[in-house]
């Protein structure tokens, strides 16, 4: 499963979609078929509901989280100024002078963030008052404009992915422990695993690519650096299954990852799965890995989409043992964690589908709006539609059980607390909305 930079040392909070499935009984022996198994449909009838509270957040350049919680205080980009909530009035607790170019974190009881100017703060969670104020060292020599891609905490450090590339902060003093310049020309979006930075770049020719760098998070030495193509982390661990984007315009595979030794780089192996006469057209869009299996989308030739299965024990170059084709393109596929092994998908035009990977059945809800997107919270599956609805969905019976009008469809991730309550960032605001009891864990 991949797993991204920790981020448990600072929040109590589930990041959405986690790909875990239970196991399935799939034998690869099983004939290939194409299959359209019986859908349940119903349109969504669920009560219309209101949040509790709502804040407006300050706008920044990137589309990014705008706030984090801890210990029941939200912590969020109030314009301009950070500023502290109580997560379950929204009452605010106290405002801090600075205008954020980054979402906030916490850790040990303190918040940290970057402002326009580049500057880092430290700012005591209880209290509001700073700490420590030091400049980020990619920070403009004058005005305005400064926006890290990411602020993250590990081991004692805070490291940032900005314009420069990747730089490392004390904790404790805000001293700059490491820098690391850039290779290619974006931002890295880093994940972390063991020690290591997993950053990954676009670099931009005759034909685009994406690199992947393993960089050092205690030195900010690159290791090793993979020249593929990357796409997505599958499967980490002795061995990172990579997946390839696949650029080529002739007859090949639809899926195709790379697998490498963590330690160094190495390349041990290239798994090719799903002959298609056009790879550019019909190359893998959604991919998870999950226990024994690769779970993938496809875009068909007559405007549809179609979900393909594929055994990890599978030979080299083979079909996938199952697929299911529907009459629009698949625009998400999650894999929940629900005993009931639930693959998550929503369609171009405004349905979810829940399927059963067991039986191949599908539970269908269709709604009048197309769907921004969803996310996969435990027993829940939260979808934001384009007209500014919430909807909650109970993933074990499929039936809508919460609406919530909200003011756009521009959704982000939606996190859950530990007390069975969500929040969810959408078109400049931040909504606070509890769970219906039937929906609690």
């Amino acid at each position: 499963m991949k797993q991204r930079l920790n981020r448990n040392k600072m929040v109590p909070v589930l990041l959405a979609a986690a790909v875990v499935l239970s196991a399935t009984s799939i034998p690869y022996s099983e004939v290939h078929a194409k299959t359209s198994a019986p859908a349940a449909h119903q349109k969504s009838s669920a009560k219309t509901l209101k949040p509790v509270w709502q804040k407006n957040l300050g706008s920044l350049d990137q589309p990014q989280m705008g706030y984090t919680f801890d210990k029941g205080v939200v912590y969020y980009n109030a314009g301009t100024s950070l500023s502290a909530a109580n997560l379950k009035t929204g009452k605010t607790k106290w405002s801090y002078k600075s205008t954020p170019s980054s979402a906030p974190i916490t850790n040990l009881g303190y918040v940290y963030f970057t402002d326009t100017s580049g500057r880092i703060h430290k700012v005591n969670a209880k209290t509001g008052k700073s700490a420590w104020v030091k400049k980020a060292y990619a920070a403009p020599k004058s005005g305005k404009g400064y926006e890290p891609s990411s602020i993250d905490y590990y081991s004692g450090m805070l490291i940032l992915s900005d314009a420069y590339g990747l730089t490392a902060y004390d904790t404790k003093t805000g001293k700059l422990k490491w820098k690391t310049e850039r290779k290619g020309n974006s931002s890295y979006n880093i994940e972390m695993m063991n020690g290591l930075l997993l950053a990954s770049s676009t670099v931009s020719g005759a034909i685009t690519t994406t690199q992947l760098h393993a960089i050092s998070a205690y030195t900010g030495q690159i290791k090793w650096t993979y020249n593929g193509n990357f796409q997505d982390l599958l499967q980490t661990g002795p061995e990172l299954h990579i997946l390839r984007y696949n650029n080529g315009i002739d007859n090949g595979y639809a899926l195709t990852i790379d697998v490498l030794e963590y330690s160094t780089g190495k390349m041990l192996n290239t798994l090719e799965y799903q002959p298609v006469p056009f790879v550019e057209m019909e190359s893998a869009k959604k991919v998870a890995s999950a226990f024994d299996h690769y779970f993938f989308t496809q875009n068909t030739r007559d405007n549809g989409g179609q979900l393909a299965v594929v055994p990890h024990q599978a030979p080299n170059y083979s079909s996938a043992v199952k697929t299911y084709e529907y009459d629009a393109v698949i625009t998400q596929m999650e894999l929940s964690d629900s005993k009931d092994s639930t693959i998550v998908m929503s369609l171009a035009d405004g349905r979810i589908v829940l399927k059963n990977v067991k039986t191949g059945k599908d539970k269908v809800t269709s709604y009048p709006s197309k769907i921004s997107r969803f996310d996969i919270l435990e027993n829940v599956v939260v979808i934001g539609l384009a007209d500014g609805r919430l909807v909650l969905k109970d993933i074990r019976t499929g039936k809508d059980v919460a609406t919530y009008k909200l003011g756009s469809g521009d959704f982000l991730e939606t996190t859950r607390t530990i007390r069975d309550e969500l929040l969810i960032q959408t078109g400049g605001k931040l909504y606070y909305v509890p769970l219906p009891a039937s929906l609690k864990s």
